[in-house]
């Protein structure tokens, strides 16, 4: 007997066009099973920016699109060309399907129907993936386990806006500037993300292992942060208030943009500015203004600022929920698959280390599809023993 397929399959091929009389009558009765299940559907199908995009992917020239495909995300020779398409299309259409149904489901009870953005969609998905979590520390030693930015149920806490956690505060005086040992102290776990918005309106998520420092409540002259890790800034204007980035290689300095900053290598922050002005300020040094499209390397041990032109995608496509690797080693790449899915790496030979990598991957898939994705594209061998991941060569 033909197993049935999921409702998220049936909702594909109704918004490909493509449903069988059969399992039209099985969407129906889905429908009006429930009155959530109606309005979901409903917003979904009035989703027509979405719909139409998906119809448009499902019907492109699979040479044309292929050649795009390739380009951009494998540049690796010697890949038979129709084995890595079947691949990708399959990788692609759950992303899209799970795409458009969260968008069905994200609305705004007073004006309908709503585009969500990308950090929006990653957030939904990262919290059914149960990827929100994370430790705050208040400055005086109370820890607090947070796991979620909707379910929170914290004494004294203060509701911030939409899709966004509760943060706690603690009594300070308006006008003091806080050192940074008496800084609240939000820790995030190796394989876990958060995201908070303060009182002022700026909206911060951070990766995982990163420990963020931040007053109860900005002074009236300064807002200021001690980052450790990686996060992505969108500062609320404030043209009275500069916000600053404290990190262990210099500050970041500017009064409403969005950026991201990374600590991760020991001794050097790399800071990518995404929309508005920003500048940087090494422990010791000059000002450095940088402008969008731009990464700036602060380097600890010299003191030097480097400013580029770069691409800016795989710098910020985690805040979004991708993995976008350019030109990356192996021993890179796999850093970052252990930490976010908490599993050991083992490479057979030093050698398969500095194989490089290039490739758009979706964070929140399970892991299994993720390294038949990397083995396709390198030719290796990747198998999951227990807590650990075994790479050896075919």
């Amino acid at each position: 007997m033909e197993r049935k397929r999921n409702i998220n399959s049936v909702i594909h091929d109704q918004l490909l066009g493509r449903l069988s009389e059969e399992e039209r009558k099985r969407l129906q009765v889905w429908i009006e099973s429930s009155l959530e299940n109606k309005k979901n559907y409903e917003c979904l199908m009035h989703g027509t920016d979405l719909a139409e995009r998906y119809r448009l992917s499902a019907t492109v020239d699979e040479e044309q699109a292929w050649k795009k495909f390739q380009k951009k995300h494998f540049q690796v020779r010697g890949i038979h060309r129709r084995m890595l398409w079947k691949y990708a299309a399959i990788l692609m259409i759950p992303v899209i399907i799970g795409a458009a149904i969260w968008v069905g489901m994200w609305r705004n009870a007073d004006t309908g129907p709503v585009r969500v953005q990308d950090d929006q969609l990653a957030m939904l998905r990262s919290e059914k993936m149960g990827k929100q979590k994370a430790i705050l520390v208040l400055a005086g030693g109370q820890e607090i386990e947070l796991k979620s930015v909707t379910n929170q149920s914290l004494q004294d806490s203060t509701i911030l806006p939409v899709l966004s956690p509760k943060v706690v505060k603690e009594t300070q005086t308006e006008n003091e500037e806080v050192a940074a040992t008496d800084n609240n102290k939000l820790v995030t776990y190796d394989d876990s993300e958060f995201w908070l918005t303060f009182e002022d309106g700026t909206k911060v998520h951070l990766n995982y292992n990163t420990t963020l420092k931040y007053p109860s409540h900005f002074s009236t002259v300064s807002r200021t942060v001690y980052l450790d890790g990686e996060a992505y800034f969108q500062i609320a204007k404030d043209d009275k208030r500069p916000f600053r980035v404290i990190t262990a290689n210099g500050i970041v300095k500017q009064y409403g943009t969005s950026f991201n900053v990374n600590t991760y290598v020991a001794g050097v922050t790399k800071v990518v500015l995404v929309e508005g002005a920003i500048s940087v300020l090494p422990n010791q040094g000059d000002e450095h203004k940088i402008h969008p499209g731009e990464l700036a390397v602060l380097n600890g041990a010299t003191q030097d600022v480097q400013i580029s032109k770069v691409d800016i995608s795989p710098y910020i496509a985690w805040n979004s929920g991708r993995f976008v690797f350019d030109n990356c080693s192996l021993e890179t790449l796999m850093e970052v698959i252990s930490r976010w899915y908490d599993k050991k790496i083992m490479f057979e030979d030093e050698d398969i280390k500095t194989i490089r990598f290039t490739g758009d991957l979706d964070r929140y898939g399970s892991i299994i599809p993720i390294l038949k994705a990397i083995q396709r594209v390198t030719h290796l061998k990747m198998d999951v023993e227990g807590e650990a991941i075994i790479i050896r060569r075919e």
